[in-house]
């Protein structure tokens, strides 16, 4: 398991951006801890990105859609996830808000493009229906959610969310292995003092190859990786495993773990 490291804020508690790169990873790329500005946007890269909002409500944007007032939260640790789905190199801007966003990015496999003609068009909106928010999908013949196009930016609230009973804790599958996402599933949990997960156990776990691991911490945690354990102080951390054999507990204190699973489309 590699610990990632840091970088971005200035040292003086305005720390507007702060990036974690996923170094020599494979398929996941970078975990970002975003505090917006009153009007503030990033504009994503290569990879598709998924995006959790951490505490505060916002009005986003995601290239040219707008979801108002979005978020509930005032911590990771009370509350259920509000999240949203960038496809590569699109403009995500927050506005009318305060709080934290957490984004994390990983590439795309390299997949042949659909052939010319239905399959192709059927990848991102055409034809939108004024004032309805649906385009033409012309392999189904239907008007559906623009959103839904795999092309497209989406939002997903609470109630598009499985909660999933672990042992003595719940699993919010935020990104379920069957979305639209190309790579990445996220599951986030809450583990109070004393409590631990064993990811392994988690029903409906995504075939990936690689898990990019968030953990806030009141206290600390230990994160036990394919047999070595290591100790994770209070506050914000980032790890990247080559395998699904991980354990997060819980030690003098609550831990928000998020957990970012890369490469679902390679099995």
């Amino acid at each position: 398991m590699n610990p990632l490291s840091w970088t971005g804020g200035d040292g003086t508690g305005n720390d507007r951006l702060r990036v974690a790169a996923a170094g020599e990873a494979k398929w996941c790329t970078e975990v970002q801890l975003w505090r917006p500005a009153a009007q503030d946007a990033i504009t994503t890269g290569e990879g598709e990105t998924c995006v959790v909002l951490l505490s505060g409500t916002f009005d986003l944007h995601g290239g040219p859609t707008v979801w108002q007032a979005r978020g509930a939260r005032t911590t990771p640790l009370e509350g259920r996830p509000m999240a949203v789905f960038l496809p590569p190199r699109t403009t995500f801007r927050a506005e009318n808000g305060t709080g934290e966003i957490l984004l994390v990015s990983a590439r795309q496999p390299q997949i042949a493009a659909p052939a010319e003609g239905r399959a192709a068009f059927g990848q991102k909106p055409l034809l939108p229906m004024a004032g309805s928010g649906k385009s033409f999908d012309p392999n189904s013949g239907e008007w559906r959610p623009a959103e839904t196009f795999p092309t497209a930016p989406e939002s997903l609230p609470p109630r598009r969310m499985q909660r999933l009973p672990v042992g003595a804790v719940t699993i919010e599958r935020v990104f379920a292995p069957d979305y639209k996402a190309a790579t990445l599933s996220l599951d986030e949990v809450v583990l109070a003092a004393g409590t631990s997960l064993r990811v392994q156990e988690i029903p409906g776990l995504p075939p990936a190859v690689e898990v990019l691991l968030f953990v806030r911490s009141e206290g600390s945690s230990r994160i036990t990786h394919a047999g070595t354990t290591t100790h994770a102080p209070c506050g914000d951390r980032a790890f990247c495993a080559d395998s699904l054999d991980l354990t997060i507990e819980a030690v003098g204190g609550r831990s928000y773990v998020l957990l970012a699973y890369a490469g679902k489309t390679l099995h």
